[in-house]
């Protein structure tokens, strides 16, 4: 910060982390907090979404050292504190910092009421919210403070208790300082196997056990290492509920480790089918929306260069008997004319469909498709959009 200061720049802002989400470690606030200090424009704000829960024990509280250096702090009761998603609490040292940067006063939201109650309005980004409180207070007095603290106190000696199994197994480590509800662990593998071959390893084995349905678990990166994460969630877990996963995992580890060559290759080669069809749903699903190349906001809706002069209806195909009723019978494909240089996404294809009569050829692009879409009009008979949840090809009629 003081080399930014030194260019130019203003550093403004410093997020530390209480219980990280991989391991769950703890920056060292006692260390961070007077650096920050030193710059009076920093803000400092301290994340315990997930093991903020575990604060309200008292043997759990030193690992707020130094939360007196923090001008913000948020923790997340929906994910260990018996409340469901989504519950968030945020504290500041200074709540008019907070508000006068996010003050929304128009004319038509003022009222006189500013000094007798706090208005949410301007203590985030929208200008309502949703009543979430009430779901947090029925939780804090259906189990008031001693259920609570007894709700985590047997997350976290659950965790302990599975770091004990994993610890008298010599196949496996233990890759956290267990705290609170998380173990992180993995094979060893080999006396001289690489890392790079254990974290396959282990990625085969969680690849094994999640595909079983069993149990499910989620991996980490912790110092550059493939691990595990058993993470312990279930409301109303036992000590029989952690020894049935531990043997599900070192059932399947035997397996894994002891088991043929070809079970191996034939793991490999799912992981393989998994990521190829991650990948291809995030390519025509979430890309589609999300790349600028694909879906353009800006649609322009021109009539192709070709097009029939207004009145005269597009030429449509002619009908075979002897083929059957196709659901994309209200649309035909043509190759694309270098000519025309407007498209239209391939969701809003149908949306044009019952505004312009005259326009009814309208060029298409869907990732790697260019195309011209013609949309037969509606027979003269038929109603357009008589029935609101009928599908655009439904809704398109017919040749006569």
């Amino acid at each position: 910060m003081e080399e930014d200061e030194q260019a130019g720049r203003v550093p403004f802002f410093v997020a530390t982390t209480l219980g990280t989400t991989s391991c769950c470690s703890f920056d060292n606030l006692p260390e961070i907090g007077p650096v920050v200090r030193r710059f009076p424009c920093v803000w400092l704000h301290v994340d315990a979404a997930s093991a903020g829960g575990a604060f309200l024990c008292p043997e759990h509280k030193p690992h707020l050292a130094g939360i007196e250096y923090a001008d913000s702090f948020n923790t997340n009761p929906n994910k260990w504190l018996l409340t469901n998603f989504d519950c968030s609490l945020l504290w500041v040292t200074n709540r008019y910092l907070l508000t006068s940067a996010l003050v929304v006063d128009p004319l038509y939201l003022q009222h006189c009421y500013d000094h007798t109650a706090i208005d949410y309005r301007h203590w985030g980004v929208p200008l309502s919210r949703r009543f979430r409180s009430l779901k947090l207070w029925f939780v804090v007095r259906s189990y008031g403070i001693t259920g609570l603290q007894k709700y985590v106190r047997r997350h976290c000696e659950l965790a302990k208790y599975f770091e004990k199994l994993v610890k008298k197994d010599d196949r496996f480590e233990v890759c956290n300082q267990v705290k609170m509800g998380l173990v992180c662990f993995r094979l060893v593998g080999g006396p001289d196997e690489p890392d790079p071959q254990v974290d396959e390893l282990n990625k085969r084995l969680l690849t094994n056990i999640n595909a079983s349905g069993k149990i499910h678990m989620v991996p980490a990166s912790v110092r550059d290492r493939f691990v595990i994460r058993f993470c312990v969630v279930a409301q109303h877990a036992t000590r029989e509920d952690i020894e049935i996963a531990w043997d599900i995992i070192t059932d399947f580890a035997t397996e894994l480790l002891e088991g043929p060559d070809k079970e191996r290759d034939l793991n490999q080669e799912r992981m393989r089918r998994n990521r190829a069809a991650l990948a291809h749903k995030r390519s025509f699903f979430v890309r589609m929306v999300s790349d600028p190349k694909i879906y353009n906001p800006a649609i322009n809706k021109t009539p192709p260069a070709v097009a029939a002069s207004p009145g005269t209806p597009a030429a449509a195909a002619p009908a075979t008997p002897d083929a059957p009723a196709s659901p994309d019978a209200g649309m035909q494909l043509e190759p694309a004319t270098p000519k025309q240089s407007s498209w239209i996404s391939w969701p809003l294809a149908f949306f044009f469909q019952s505004v312009d009569h005259d326009a009814n050829d309208l060029p298409l692009r869907f990732r790697h498709l260019d195309t011209m879409v013609r949309l037969k009009s509606p027979g003269a008979g038929g109603r357009r959009g008589s029935s609101p949840g009928a599908s655009p090809e439904h809704r398109a009629s017919s040749p006569n």
